[in-house]
């Protein structure tokens, strides 16, 4: 049987499809896994609302602060600056000169809760410029960053009143500064850093998550087939390359129809959701760059299946293949460590010779082209490679997955695997 039939290739490749995506933990994965990732990146948000409406109900005034110093100018400067300050609702009140009467005072005022909390200001504090603010919410950072901010303000101006500054130039020279941030366009280049390193690794995280899943799966299929002894019955239907690649088709239909369903539900949410589609505007992803990924992860997943088919070939059980798992997503692995030096230097020759590399650029090509746009003869180029790879792959493994399916019994031996390469 010489001759590759595309027709058994679809017929093994329907049935491979139908039964993966007909099982229970496919239509779990698929339903379930965005629902899991939406709540944990919208639980955060729901938690820090919450307690932010309860620290409002808590206190429908504005919180009392007080500022206990030796020195009244210095505390009147923090206290006004504290009022000062854009959104604040605070109620700061100055206490002036402190006395360990003072001070257990405001503890029992503390604890009272009549007060929100108080700074510290006698003349140790003021001298080293270390300062504490006693308060109930050790949490409530927002309080203690304006505070501090206001601290700053306050020993800056009275040293420059000291130095001889007018009131109004001391004012003038402490003006803050309003910042406003714009978007530059694509080619301001922290913006594509981080737009490179978001989306390259939403990328990797769903590469990783489908290679060891339905990669492990075209594995796991093969074996079991290999120990049951079907593939002898199959293989008087159909060739060795046509049942390797219909099960890899097969299995990856799986996968792309699970990505395309992740897709459609993240487009529904972004219809629906200001947060989603603010988010994927700021990111940029657009229709080209979503082309790119699939053609990037069809191509990664045809690459790494074929070589899990052949390692299935190889072994007769789980626990034999598993150490193997490591090894064959170990350029992956080497490509992740990569993303940050790709995504600030993406013309280096490191980056281009990494990302032109078959087994990393599936990744490393894609996370250059979500930075900048690369020449197109290196895109060309990595495509080309990727695709050769493949195309090599496949027949090795095939040669290793036609003798290797038959062979029972013990662990072949590298020397035994390079006889089957030979003879297949």
């Amino acid at each position: 049987m010489t001759d590759f039939s595309v027709k058994k290739v679809w017929i093994i490749a329907k049935r491979e499809y139908l039964e993966r995506v007909s099982t229970r933990s496919f239509l779990l994965s698929t339903f379930v896994t965005p629902l899991l990732m939406g709540a944990f990146l919208v639980l955060p948000t729901v938690i820090s609302e919450s307690a932010a409406r309860n620290i409002m109900r808590d206190s429908e005034r504005p919180a009392r602060v007080v500022i206990a110093s030796d020195n009244r100018a210095l505390a009147e400067l923090v206290s006004g600056e504290l009022i000062r300050q854009k959104g604040a609702r605070y109620e700061p009140s100055v206490v002036s000169p402190t006395s360990t009467g003072e001070r257990e005072r405001l503890d029992k005022q503390l604890n009272d809760s009549d007060i929100e909390g108080y700074v510290w200001l006698d003349g140790p504090a003021i001298a080293s410029r270390q300062v504490v603010f006693s308060t109930r919410r050790i949490s409530d950072f927002i309080l203690q960053h304006r505070l501090s901010d206001a601290l700053s303000y306050a020993f800056a101006a009275q040293r420059m009143v000291q130095q001889g500054n007018s009131a109004g130039d001391v004012a003038a020279t402490l003006e803050p500064v309003t910042l406003t941030a714009v978007r530059a366009g694509n080619t301001s280049a922290m913006y594509n850093e981080l737009r490179g390193a978001i989306v390259v690794f939403i990328l990797m995280f769903v590469m990783l998550f489908s290679l060891l899943s339905y990669g492990v799966m075209v594995m796991r299929s093969v074996m079991e087939e290999k120990s049951s002894r079907i593939t002898e019955v199959l293989m008087c239907a159909a060739s060795a390359p046509e049942l390797m690649s219909g099960k890899i088709l097969g299995t990856g239909s799986v996968g792309l129809t699970q990505i395309g369903v992740w897709l459609s539900l993240a487009g529904f949410g972004a219809s629906r959701s200001l947060f989603l589609r603010t988010t994927m505007a700021a990111l940029d992803v657009g229709p080209s760059l979503i082309i790119y990924f699939v053609i990037f992860y069809t191509l990664g997943y045809l690459l790494y299946s074929a070589i899990f088919a052949g390692v299935g070939a190889i072994f007769n059980s789980i626990d034999e293949a598993q150490q193997w798992n490591f090894v064959v997503i170990l350029p992956l692995i080497g490509a992740s460590a990569m993303i940050l030096p790709v995504a600030t230097s993406s013309d280096s020759m490191v980056s281009v010779a990494a990302s032109l590399f078959p087994f990393c650029s599936p990744i490393l090509m894609f996370e250059r082209l979500a930075v900048h746009n690369p020449p197109l003869w290196q895109v060309a180029l990595s495509l080309i490679l990727l695709i050769a790879t493949i195309g090599g792959t496949m027949f090795v493994s095939a040669r290793i997955y036609r003798t290797g399916i038959l062979m029972y019994g013990k662990r072949p031996t590298i020397r035994e695997v390079s006889r089957w390469l030979l003879q297949a």
